[in-house]
């Protein structure tokens, strides 16, 4: 399952960016990128967890570790609701 973190600082920015250069992630997370970007948020990472539970526990471990205010999210790839009805 596939989740994208958001990232906003609330302090430490250039000690929180070295963090996530070296991110090593635990078992069960896969990590597909992470990208500084520019506007509400300044980094995203894009990773792969086997459960819910992990994803949950690797957002807090990231946010704690780099006090930054993250907002995490699960991705569903588009090609997957295919048949799906979706109501406009």
């Amino acid at each position: 399952m596939t989740f994208i973190s958001l990232l906003s600082p609330r302090g430490k920015g250039k000690e929180a960016i070295d963090y996530l250069k070296k991110l090593k992630p635990p078992k069960g997370i896969i990590v597909q990128n992470i990208y500084v970007t520019l506007g509400r948020y300044d980094a995203v990472v894009v990773f792969d967890a086997a459960d819910i539970d992990r994803a949950m526990r690797f957002a807090i471990q990231v946010g704690t570790a780099t006090d930054f205010t993250i907002e995490t999210l699960a991705a569903v790839p588009v090609i997957d609701l295919k048949g799906m009805r979706v109501a406009y």
